[in-house]
């Protein structure tokens, strides 16, 4: 996995490399510039004409950097100065002067129609206060320039978005691809500051993670390269259906059986070896026809409880939800479930209000895993913090709800925050707003439910589930397109991607 700092832990992790393996600050500097520069070339941008934006502070010195590269490459660079002589830094003066020496026009005003392309590089991840009203008003007069069909690279983080949280301070440059240094920042990946992003590009510059041995950070995201190394989802040549575990799936009141569908077939196509589906007696025709591959359990108006804890047992995983209703038919269901499964248990949906009445017995901690995946607005019924709170601090209060509860908690949002009761914590990087359509929590339940029963850890589960899912969402998106996208598309590309892990 890849870490995610803070500003402050970012500025450690530099100091540490600087101090104890003697890296000269203006050497992290030069590579950040070349990096960058060498990024650009990538993207194939209009190079006609640029402009880079530079501070006085060491954005400012990588910008310097990156425009005398530039130069000695012949392309015509110019160099926007939004900041003072007097507050540099040894390093970004030592740039600032390279700079003059080679002519390079440092202005003080432009025009906007001059430039194809904008390199902002004026505020760093130290940014920790609101602009004032006439910095803001530079920082916006920044992306002006797109109205001319410039495009933007944000060197590092764009400048006014809060590298910790996220938060737009007062104003902040929307970047068309942002190019950042040795880790990824929590802010880049959280709401609001995603928005202003871009394509996020990650660079080594020479930090590396034995930098990071006086900070330790918890915060982390998935990779492609983790996901094709996972040796959970390798399946041996030499296994039968139970190597790959049994998943109960207790979904979908009457004539709600699309939810129990979705939420098993995930489940199959996430490699589990048998999933067995305890739903209303009104959904038994149509799942059995559409997946005759899972074991079929019914209830009416009773719940039959010698049929259920023979169900219970049999599990070596039990997702609960979607569908099951709030009444006192599902109360009975859901407690009997809860209460009777011995291993471990996903919860979503309905279940997770059922849930709510029982957050002493989390609290007091119990001998089994424990998933729950609300969205926010279940989360905030749930926990009792409010909606808002949640939005502006999801990864803290998705520690906090974990710790607090002894489970594992999948706060899900744009940026999906996943968190263990022992303090892990990773933000989910993929998937894209067409996803945000009835029946993919289904689905995630499911594939959570799955790897759990193949051998994966709860927080493992999550994490992979919720980027594989992800994953599958972004190929639906990209064949189908967002507008329209639903989950049963998702399904589909699940099969073929995590064949694709097992390469």
């Amino acid at each position: 996995m890849e870490y995610i700092l803070t500003a402050d832990e970012m500025k450690k992790c530099d100091a540490y490399t600087i101090e104890h393996f003697g890296v000269p600050a203006v050497v992290l500097m030069e590579r950040a510039a070349l990096k960058c520069v060498a990024a650009i070339m990538r993207e194939n941008f209009d190079l006609r004409r640029v402009l880079v934006v530079c501070g006085s502070g060491n954005n400012g010195g990588d910008g310097f950097a990156i425009a005398r590269i530039l130069n000695e490459r012949d392309i015509k660079v110019d160099i926007l100065f939004a900041g003072s002589l007097l507050q540099m830094s040894q390093e970004t003066k030592i740039n600032y002067e390279c700079c003059v020496k080679y002519g390079i026009p440092i202005r003080s005003a432009v025009k906007e129609d001059e430039y194809t392309l904008i390199i902002d590089a004026v505020f760093g991840v130290g940014l920790n206060r609101q602009l004032e009203k006439e910095t803001a008003e530079f920082i916006d007069g920044i992306n002006t320039f797109k109205e001319n069909g410039a495009k933007i690279v944000s060197v590092d983080i764009p400048s006014g978005v809060n590298a910790s949280t996220g938060e737009i301070m007062g104003a902040a440059v929307k970047a068309d691809v942002t190019i950042t240094f040795a880790f990824y920042k929590k802010g880049l990946l959280l709401y609001p500051g995603a928005e202003y992003t871009g394509k996020l590009t990650l660079v080594n510059i020479g930090i590396t993670d034995e930098s990071l041995s006086a900070i330790k950070p918890s915060l982390k995201c998935l990779t492609r390269r983790d996901l094709i190394n996972a040796k959970q989802l390798k399946r041996p040549n030499r296994s039968h259906k139970g190597t790959f575990g049994k998943v109960l799936v207790v979904a979908g009141r009457e004539n709600m059986s699309g939810c129990a569908l979705l939420a098993a077939l995930s489940c199959f196509r996430s490699g589990a070896g048998m999933v067995r589906v305890i739903t209303h007696v009104n959904n038994k025709q149509a799942l059995n026809e559409k997946l005759p591959e899972a074991i079929i359990d019914t209830y009416e108006d009773i719940i039959d409880t010698v049929k259920l804890s023979e169900a219970v047992k049999w599990a070596d995983v039990t997702a609960i939800g979607p569908g099951i209703g709030r009444d006192a038919l599902a109360r009975e269901l859901f407690e009997f479930v809860f209460f009777k499964s011995s291993g471990p248990c996903v919860i979503d949906a309905d279940a997770i209000s059922l849930l709510k009445k029982y957050r002493m017995t989390l609290k007091n901690g119990t001998d089994r895993d424990i998933i729950i995946t609300p969205h926010i607005g279940e989360f905030s019924r749930f926990t009792g913090v409010e909606r808002d709170k949640v939005m502006n601090d999801i990864v803290n209060v998705t520690l906090a709800c974990a710790r607090s509860y002894n489970i594992t908690c999948v706060t899900k949002d744009a940026r999906t925050v996943i968190a263990s009761k022992e303090g892990e914590c990773s933000i989910n990087l993929s998937g894209n707003n067409g996803m945000a359509t009835a029946g993919m929590g289904d689905c995630l339940l499911g594939i959570i439910a799955a790897f759990v029963a193949r051998g994966m850890t709860p927080f493992d589960a999550a994490v992979y589930g919720c980027y594989i899912h992800g994953c599958a969402g972004d190929k639906a998106a990209v064949k189908r397109g967002k507008n329209g996208l639903m989950a049963s598309d998702l399904i589909e590309e699940l099969k073929d991607f995590l064949e694709g892990s097992d390469e």
